[in-house]
């Protein structure tokens, strides 16, 4: 009687092991997409950027004169850029960046996190500039720093793991370096799927109410 109810209790706990595993797996097989179409509908980002048109332009309270501070394209460290515009065939319905000199940004593209050029009211059809707003000037050039720390990473193609660190994409980025520092956490859950599946759009970091926008191209 004792083996029969050993042999029951191991098969059990096999069913349990074995049960455990393919739910893991399962839930790893969940959020493991990698096309940005899917995982951000186009028709959704549209909704974004009709919204983000919308808002009124606010002064950079951050910036160090008074004629930058207002509706002027921005070149204070840690200002973060968007655009809706397709970039580099990696999210076709945007991009994100965050100034880390006048004249450079850290951003994340197909080839990884890099340095680029802070020239986008030039090189964008489209752009907007926004600032978070329960951060000092100070604090977002340490974010800018935090993110510059990660150039020659990977980029990520798994959007809905914004939990890597080793490996990010654009938005992804940039949301690790205030959540990570700051816990502020500027994902808005527009493109979320339940609790596990969280994905950040380019065009959330406008949006979001804890930041605010400062410039706009047109």
């Amino acid at each position: 009687m004792k083996k029969v109810k050993s042999k029951i209790c191991l098969f059990l706990l096999m069913c349990m092991v074995f049960g455990n595993v393919m739910l893991v797996n399962a839930q790893d097989a969940d959020i493991n997409e990698t096309d940005p179409n899917k995982v951000f509908p186009a028709s959704e980002v549209e909704k974004l950027v009709e919204e983000a048109n919308q808002k009124e332009i606010t002064i950079d309270t951050k910036a160090p004169t008074t004629r930058a501070s207002y509706g002027f394209y921005p070149t204070r460290k840690g200002v973060i850029l968007l655009t809706d515009d397709a970039y580099k065939g990696v999210i076709e319905t945007g991009h994100a960046a965050i100034i880390y000199t006048g004249t450079s940004v850290v951003e994340s593209n197909t080839g990884g996190v890099e340095i680029g050029p802070n020239n986008w009211n030039k090189s964008k059809s489209q752009a907007y500039a926004v600032t978070v707003k329960a951060t000092t000037n100070t604090q977002d050039s340490r974010v800018a720093n935090w993110c510059w720390n990660q150039v020659n990473k990977p980029y990520n193609w798994n959007f809905y793991r914004m939990d890597y660190r080793d490996k990010f994409y654009c938005s992804h980025l940039i949301r690790a370096g205030y959540l990570d520092l700051y816990n502020i956490d500027l994902d808005t859950s527009d493109f979320n799927v339940g609790t596990a599946m969280k994905a950040i759009h380019p065009m959330e970091l406008v949006n979001t109410s804890k930041t605010s926008l400062i410039y706009r191209k047109k």
